[in-house]
């Protein structure tokens, strides 16, 4: 029994007719969330990098050459707010692992461009980071893995 057992018992005595399964599922789900982040941000600040800076990086190295997207794009293609995108694209700016420019088919518009620094520190930084998330899940074995895999995203369909 760990403590969400032991919650979920106690809400048993307390409150018989009460099904608490989705507590003790939702919990858990809570914790593994906690620990990833954990996990993954420790290793990121080993880059200079936070979770969001990260994913802009991964993001512009990704869409290959030039590496270079629009802020629309990126806020596209990652897990970020855009109230967060601009704070984060000042951030890495000031680091030097990314520029901003006018588009040159359009003055109106902005490219985000990765530097050949930020490029260098993202491809370390993902190697350091599926190192990290390997580690993270030694835990499972590679057929349970596929098998969360694939009830997550079930999950993730129903919910949307």
């Amino acid at each position: 029994m760990d403590e969400l057992d032991r919650i979920q018992q106690a809400w048993a005595t307390e409150i018989p007719a009460l099904d608490t399964s989705s507590m003790a599922l939702i919990g858990r789900l809570q914790i593994v969330h906690k620990r990833l982040s954990q996990g993954m941000s420790a290793n990121f600040r080993q880059f200079g990098l936070t979770d969001a800076g990260f994913d802009v990086l991964a993001t512009l190295r990704r869409s290959g050459a030039p590496y270079q997207l629009t802020p629309n794009q990126l806020l596209a293609q990652t897990l970020i707010t855009s109230g967060s995108l601009t704070s984060r694209l000042q951030s890495l700016e000031k680091q030097g692992f990314i520029t901003r420019s006018c588009a040159s088919n359009d003055k109106r518009s902005i490219e985000v461009t990765l530097t050949a620094n930020g490029k260098t520190v993202i491809e370390q930084a993902l190697v350091a980071h599926v190192a990290t998330q390997q580690q993270l899940l030694n835990g499972l074995s590679h057929t349970e893995q596929q098998q969360l895999v694939l009830l997550l995203r079930a999950f993730i369909q129903a919910t949307a």
